[in-house]
Formats: structure tokens, C-alpha cells, sequence
């Protein structure tokens, strides 16, 4: 049900960020809406979810902007899986492991993005990418990722089902 919950939330992420958050722009950067459920989701639920959010986000994502097809899904399945491997599922209530893989994970995205579209034949001079859409992203997604990964955490809570033990 999680999983398929994901499907409209993650469509109205992608549509947010190709509308609002784009008025919202620093340099070239802005908060990245779908990046941050997608990490939140992956820290708090089970790696099969997580993947299948990065993908349907990315595929999203990708719709609404000039990438090709699936660049923004190589860049969110990378960090669900760099995540996934270092922490696993993390508490709720945990705040210094969402930063890290905020920071950590917008560099990479970024990084898997910018090395696709060079192969894909769109030239994007890497240092420009890194300092006038990275920074700037990174920066609001180190803003954002602690209200999103609460606001995320307590929808997770109220999907999972509770374990009952009968003694």
C-alpha cells in the first residue's frame, strides 16, 4: 500500500518542483521536493519501497523537465542504495543521519546527473553544474530534509502496520 501511496505524492512532488520550487531559485538551484521524500522514504522504510519511490520519482521528475528519460531516477536509485548499504532503516526520530545523507546524497545525485546528460551528448561544464545548481540545492535540501523526513516519518507510522504479541 506504501509503495502505491507514493505513485500521487511523488507526481505532485515532481509538478511542485517543476512549478513553485522553481521560483524559489538560488544560482540555478532550488529545493529538490521529490529528492527529499525519496531519501526520507529510504531511510525509514524497506529498501524494496525506497527503490521503487526513487524510481517512479525519478521517472517523474524527468517528465517535467529536459532530461532524458531516467536520468533523474540513475541519480535517486544511486543514493537509496548508498543509503540503504551505510544506515538501513533509521528512527523517526533520528536527525543527524538525514543531514548527512541530505548533504551527502544531493552531491551524488548531482554528480550521476550531470555525468549522464555529458553521456547522453549535452554538455554541461561540470564545475559550473557543481557551484551555480549543486550548492544552492544542497543548501536547501540541508533546510528541508528535517521537516519532510518528520512529516515522512509520521505517514511511514501510520502505514506500517503495528506488531501485536500474543503471550
Amino acid at each position: 500500500m506504501a509503495r502505491y501511496l507514493g505513485i500521487p505524492v511523488l507526481l505532485f512532488a515532481a509538478m511542485l518542483n517543476a512549478t513553485l520550487m522553481a521560483e524559489f531559485r538560488l544560482a540555478h538551484g532550488a529545493p529538490d521536493v521529490v529528492f527529499l521524500l525519496v531519501v526520507s522514504w529510504a531511510l525509514l522504510a524497506e529498501t524494496r519501497d525506497a527503490l521503487f519511490w526513487a524510481l517512479v520519482g525519478g521517472v517523474l521528475q524527468d517528465l517535467f523537465s529536459v532530461a532524458p528519460l531516467g536520468t533523474s531516477a540513475l541519480g535517486l536509485v544511486t543514493v537509496v542504495f548508498l543509503a540503504d548499504a551505510l544506515f538501513g532503516q533509521v528512527s523517526p526520530r533520528n536527525f543527524l543521519i538525514p543531514l548527512a545523507v541530505a548533504a551527502v546524497g544531493t552531491l551524488i545525485d548531482h554528480l550521476v546527473i550531470l555525468f549522464t546528460l555529458r553521456a547522453t551528448g549535452t554538455f554541461v561544464p561540470l564545475q559550473r553544474g557543481l557551484l551555480y545548481v549543486t550548492v544552492p540545492t544542497l543548501l536547501y535540501n540541508l533546510l528541508l530534509i528535517l521537516p519532510v523526513f518528520y512529516a515522512v516519518g509520521r505517514v511511514h507510522r501510520w502505514l506500517t502496520p503495528r506488531r501485536v504479541r500474543l503471550d
